[in-house]
């Protein structure tokens, strides 16, 4: 199958205050995205808490989002729960079933840290046809495929998107040229070697702040419509923001930059650094907002 490139948005899990999943939020999230024009949405990735999830919340999540995507974006789903590589089977069929286009195996979920390549590979022998993606999730142990695994993958003709969280142009271009002539696409995860992975052949952005800028970001990702001193300066504005973000206790910041947005969406979270979030003022968010306007393409 065809993933189209360009920027895809990791999909933040909304909470009521209770606690609970707010879906009418996640509905509000995908309108945002869709209006926005991004090419796909990364579901149940780190930024998404899938780690402080139960598998009940993660499969209600896929399936509530698989049905409001249906026509209008394309999703990548992580689905490989369960202990062994035939519950993980399991999950990813339940994932795909949903109608998502791509379910996802995150390395750090596979049940061993060795021998990557086979695991996946083993995964896709038990999921027919079913169009498969890889996301390094940084935890909670950050495993990294090789050039030589992301070969041995590709050649197989099995998977289709890759997000790369190796945080380093060398890794990252040998992977990308791995890759070269087969289905499977390499994504970008991280702002600061963003520029350069584009010019190694990186076929999108898929990381944060497409969450919350996709104006700024998309003068990167496709920066043949936009000069090179343009590109710079939102580039440095997104690094800014970006560190802003985060020092702000993220996720609960992007929930709160997209509540104002127009995102119905309320800044609660389970990740313990958002707790600084909700401890501090927002004024820094809101002055970097008003001076910089972080939502409008640089002209």
């Amino acid at each position: 199958m065809h993933i189209p490139d360009g920027l895809w948005p990791i999909l933040l899990t909304p909470y009521t205050e209770n606690n609970e999943i707010d879906f009418a939020a996640l509905d509000s999230l995908l309108e945002f995205y869709h209006k926005e024009g991004v090419a796909g949405l990364l579901a149940l990735g780190q930024a998404s808490e899938v780690l402080l999830l139960s598998d009940d919340e993660r499969f209600a999540i896929a399936e509530h989002v698989a049905r409001g995507c249906k026509g209008k974006l394309t999703l990548a789903t992580v689905g490989n729960y369960g202990t062994t590589l035939a519950e993980q089977a399991a999950s990813l069929k339940k994932i795909a079933a949903y109608g998502g286009e791509v379910a996802v195996v995150g390395l750090s979920l596979l049940p061993s840290s060795e021998n990557l390549a086979d695991q996946l590979l083993d995964l896709a022998s038990r999921l027919g046809g079913i169009p498969l993606g890889i996301y390094e999730l940084p935890e909670p142990e950050h495993r990294l495929l090789s050039a030589d695994d992301v070969r041995r993958i590709a050649e197989s003709n099995r998977f289709v998107f890759m997000k790369d969280t190796c945080r380093q142009i060398v890794p990252f271009s040998a992977k990308v040229e791995a890759a070269r002539g087969s289905n499977l696409k390499l994504f970008q995860a991280n702002l600061k070697v963003l520029p350069e992975s584009m010019a190694a052949g990186s076929k999108g952005f898929c990381g944060w702040m497409p969450m919350v800028s996709p104006e700024l970001c998309g003068q990167l990702v496709f920066s043949q419509n936009t000069p090179e001193e343009l590109r710079q300066m939102a580039y440095e504005k997104l690094l800014d923001f970006q560190t802003l973000m985060v020092a702000e206790g993220f996720p609960s910041s992007a929930k709160y930059i997209l509540a104002k947005r127009g995102v119905m969406i309320k800044p609660y979270s389970r990740v313990a650094a958002a707790k600084d979030f909700s401890e501090m003022s927002p004024s820094r968010i809101d002055a970097f907002i008003a001076k910089q306007r972080p939502f409008e393409a640089i002209h």
